[in-house]
């Protein structure tokens, strides 16, 4: 980061959502900020001063996919971080190298978490999207004879 204030967008993106038409996975876009102001003297920004360009949409890895991995990307915007961004149409099934590219973004800072089903997230597809849940398998049922190790317990173990 830099002493003087830059701009940068900020994208939220699932790395695991279920294609099913190809049996595979695809990206995802959950949230695009654009236009926020950062130096490296700030301990964090302020989205609120940014751009939204999609809204945020919170986690929802479906039932019976595995676990999903979600990316914050942090951009550094075009022209040394002086380009503004305005009315850039960006679609949930954005490509993020792609949207990159075609909007000169240099990647400066990342952070990751991995989320998997729970009945919240059933609420998610609900309330928010307005859908019916996907379901693409039973969920994994915890065992007990597996041990919190992964390990099998021996009968004459008690954990």
């Amino acid at each position: 980061f830099h002493e003087d204030s830059r701009l940068h967008t900020l994208v939220m993106v699932d790395l695991d959502e279920p294609l099913e038409t190809q049996q595979t996975f695809r990206e995802q876009f959950h949230w695009v900020v654009a236009n926020l102001p950062f130096s490296k003297s700030q301990s964090k920004a302020n989205i609120a001063e940014g751009l939204t360009l999609l809204p945020y949409v919170p986690p929802h890895p479906a039932r019976g996919t595995p676990n999903h991995r979600y990316a914050f990307v942090l951009f550094e915007q075009g022209e040394n971080g002086s380009n503004h961004l305005e009315s850039v149409e960006v679609s949930r099934d954005s490509v993020l190298r792609t949207f990159a590219a075609q909007h000169d973004l240099r990647p400066a800072g990342i952070s990751f978490f991995r989320a998997s089903w729970n009945e919240s997230v059933d609420d998610v597809y609900r309330d928010v999207l307005q859908q019916t849940p996907p379901n693409y398998g039973v969920a994994p049922t915890p065992r007990s004879d597996i041990g919190p190790d992964g390990r099998k317990i021996n009968v004459y173990e008690n954990y």
